[in-house]
Parts: C-alpha cells; structure tokens; sequence
C-alpha cells in the first residue's frame, strides 16, 4: 500500500510532543495561503469510504501518540497545543452536529485532514492519511466515539 507503518513505541513522549508542535505550525497557516478544502457531500463520501470496525484499545495508543495535544485527554478540544489554536479544535463530547456525521464522514474528515475558512480564520488538522494507515484511522475512530460516549455519560447528557 505503500502507507507508512506507525510503530507506538518508537518515539519518546517528548519526541512525539516536538512533533505535534512543528506539525502545529506547519498547518497554522502562517503563510498565510488559505486552501479551501469543501467537504463533500454525503452520499459521496458513503460511496467512496468503505466501513471497517475499530479498535478502541489500538487507537487510544494512537490518539495519545497525536491527537490529544490538539483534541485533549477526554476529547473536548482543550489539548495543551490546542488551547492555542483559533479556531480550537473539535470537540468530541460537546460538538453535537459535527458527532452526528456518520463514521465514514469523520474517517473521511481524519483521512483528508480539514483547511477551511470559517469566519476569516483558519481551520486546519493535517491529513492523517499520510501517517496513519486506513486500519490505524479506523482504530483512532472507534476511541474518538468510546470519549464521546464516555464524555457524554459523565456530564449526564
């Protein structure tokens, strides 16, 4: 396939915490290019995205190796990187329209990454598909949905 392997204990939390932060800037936008990325419709993203199940286990590895500087410890967008970040980052408990996308949106969303405007700022995560494999996107997906499920037993909703 030609995806590159990700291999959970080959780097230090210090190396993986350096790499979220140059991963940070180097999708801030500071140069200021902006590069639309629409989101496609949902049928075609049902007809092109085929459904595999996760593993939660697997992808709680993978979403503290890179997701939780941004997304943070329980899913709610208040990582150390992202608190930072203008606009912040998806909220996985208290977002509710965008939790209410199909598995396959949001594999598609982590898959092709998110560029877009929203109100004059920029909103972009990189694209996972280059790091990630299609088994790995699906595995951060299953534990992104058990911190929404978890989240939302906590607070009661």
């Amino acid at each position: 396939m030609g995806r590159k392997k990700l291999f959970l204990n080959s780097a230090s939390p210090l190396k993986a915490a350096l790499a979220a932060a140059v991963l940070v800037a180097s999708v801030s936008g500071c140069s200021g290019e902006k590069k639309p990325n629409p989101e496609p419709s949902k049928a075609a993203v049902e007809a092109t995205v085929p459904e595999a199940a996760g593993d939660p286990a697997v992808g709680k590895e993978i979403y503290f190796k890179f997701c939780h500087y941004c997304h943070g410890q329980k899913g709610m967008g208040d990582g150390p990187v992202g608190i930072a970040i203008s606009p912040h980052p998806a909220d996985f408990v208290n977002d509710t329209k965008r939790m209410a996308k199909t598995d396959r949106e949001l594999f598609f969303s982590i898959t092709e990454g998110i560029h877009r405007d929203i109100g004059g700022e920029a909103m972009k995560m990189p694209r996972w598909q280059d790091i990630l494999t299609d088994k790995e996107r699906w595995d951060v997906l299953a534990f992104i949905r058990q911190l929404e499920r978890e989240g939302k037993k906590e607070a009661g909703k």
